[in-house]
């Protein structure tokens, strides 16, 4: 099992790493997940408290000049609260959904993320994916040369998703399939967005990507959830934790109870 000690950078795959936040307690497991995406460009994946040691950690795995972007999952401190630190280190571009009017924070995104649009980096493309239910902002990104989906607070490790309205939404978490990936829209046969000379033949095929195959997760939390059967049950997990609460909130009938009125 890659390595939780934090601090430390650990090899997920050729194209990610991870460093665990010293944040550790009930809601955050061992500590916030921090994700870098890429080598020669760098996408960092929430980079979680304010903490300089944190910040100077992913600085120094990525190299400095080399981190582009700064991309939010959603407001939650325990995964936002250090982009402006990293932002002032840096200078990378913020992208997120939020946050939300409703809430106070010290940060706003350079650029708005957009459900949909791939964000695209030297060796990779991520596609964002608006997923709202644990909170209104809440975006995953899908990793398709490597067919990885970093879920956020949607999927964790080992147990369910607490969702606080009025932010947060049951219906909305229900409703969402944080493992939905669209084929990007720059195939093979449709226009490239990008210009000439950047089509999906020469640009997708040399990645050796597989559109097929299932992703795994990297949640936000915890170690990352494997493909398949294995995703699939963390999924149905939160879900299934998500509906036992609508249900002792009175906003879900049992199957076995008599609707109310």
């Amino acid at each position: 099992m890659p390595d939780m000690t934090p601090g430390v950078a650990s090899a997920l795959s050729p194209l990610v790493r991870r460093i665990v936040a010293p944040n550790p307690g009930l809601m955050t497991g061992p500590g916030t997940n921090t994700y870098l995406v890429g080598i020669d460009e760098v996408a960092v994946i929430d980079p979680g408290p304010d903490d300089a040691g944190h910040i100077e950690a992913i600085v120094g795995a990525s190299m400095r000049e080399r981190v582009r972007w700064i991309l939010v999952t959603h407001h939650h401190i325990d995964h936002s609260a250090g982009v402006n630190r990293l932002k002032r280190e840096t200078g990378a571009e913020i992208v997120a959904f939020g946050p939300p009017k409703s809430v106070q924070a010290d940060w706003a995104p350079d650029r708005k993320a957009k459900d949909g649009e791939v964000i695209e980096g030297t060796e990779w493309g991520l596609e964002v994916l608006h997923t709202p239910g644990h909170a209104s902002d809440h975006l995953c990104f899908f990793l398709e040369e490597e067919r990885v989906l970093f879920t956020g607070d949607t999927v964790l490790s080992g147990t369910t998703a607490v969702i606080n309205p009025p932010d947060g939404d049951i219906a909305a978490y229900l409703q969402g399939d944080p493992g939905r990936v669209r084929r990007p829209p720059h195939r093979t046969g449709e226009p490239d967005p990008r210009g000439p000379g950047r089509g999906a033949e020469q640009d997708r095929r040399s990645r050796g990507q597989d559109l097929h195959r299932r992703p795994r997760g990297a949640p936000r939390h915890g170690g990352e959830v494997g493909a398949g059967p294995s995703a699939e049950a963390e999924v149905g997990r939160a879900r299934l934790g998500a509906r036992r609460q609508l249900r002792l909130e009175g906003g879900l009938t049992s199957p076995s109870a008599p609707a109310s009125g």
